[in-house]
């Protein structure tokens, strides 16, 4: 399997691109959308790995259910429908395609993992990487490994892809409420991604917009809980998550 080198320099000032896709408790979608509206981030362009029956409208413009988005060596690839088991594979290979083009030091996917007990006042964020060298990142900032588990479902197939790919892939899966939109993971998903880019992000206007979020995406869980029930029931398990 190849494997891509990281120069040391593109570590301290990385390219990065930041994958936020409906999952559980929505964690992806949610921080992803916070954060490219306190960045004021630029759409840039969309990703049409397949036809879609969706077309959103913002500001008399048609855009796409999947966008990019970027602010100086920032990228965001955001999706508004969940990615099912037939598209995963499509959408992965544009998305690994777009970061070639662009020169991409490593991508950062972004989930949420349930586990049987959760401390609410001290969520934790799990990291997993495909490249060593990565692994420092998780180190300098704190985050703890994930060390034992079961990721499924078309998460799954995107992480197969991405790290089968020369462009080396962080997955930050921060403990959650599968079945139910999560922003207190969400905010803490932000939490990580301030680390990351080294910016400060102020999470007072998500905070006081939680029951709001809760309420407005309660259609696109139930749409992405359709896509996920699919997966086969041994998979279902939550893992043993170990710090």
């Amino acid at each position: 399997m190849q494997r891509s080198k990281i120069k040391k320099e593109s570590l301290e000032d990385p390219s990065v691109l930041f994958l936020g896709i409906p999952g559980p408790g929505l964690i992806g979608t949610m921080s992803m959308t916070y954060i490219i509206h306190a960045l004021k981030m630029d759409l840039i362009g969309e990703i049409e790995s397949s036809p879609s029956s969706v077309i959103f409208v913002d500001n008399g413009q048609m855009i796409g259910p999947v966008r990019i988005y970027k602010k100086d060596k920032i990228f965001a690839i955001i999706s508004d429908i969940p990615i099912d088991y037939d598209n995963a594979i499509g959408f992965t290979e544009s998305v690994i395609d777009f970061s070639k083009r662009n020169h991409i030091d490593f991508i950062v996917f972004l989930s949420g993992i349930q586990v049987q007990e959760r401390n609410m006042s001290n969520l934790k964020t799990y990291g997993l990487v495909t490249h060593e060298k990565l692994e420092k990142l998780l180190y300098d900032n704190a985050i703890p490994k994930f060390l034992s588990g079961v990721i499924s479902g078309p998460d799954a197939t995107i992480l197969s892809q991405l790290r089968n790919s020369l462009i080396p892939t962080i997955a930050f899966h921060t403990e959650c409420n599968y079945f139910f939109p999560d922003p207190d993971a969400a905010i803490q998903t932000i939490k990580i991604i301030s680390q990351i880019i080294k910016t400060e992000i102020d999470l007072t206007e998500f905070k006081k917009q939680a029951d709001y979020l809760r309420l407005q995406n309660r259609q696109l869980m139930e749409d992405t809980l359709n896509v996920l029930q699919t997966q086969k029931e041994s998979s279902t398990i939550p893992p043993q998550i170990y710090k």
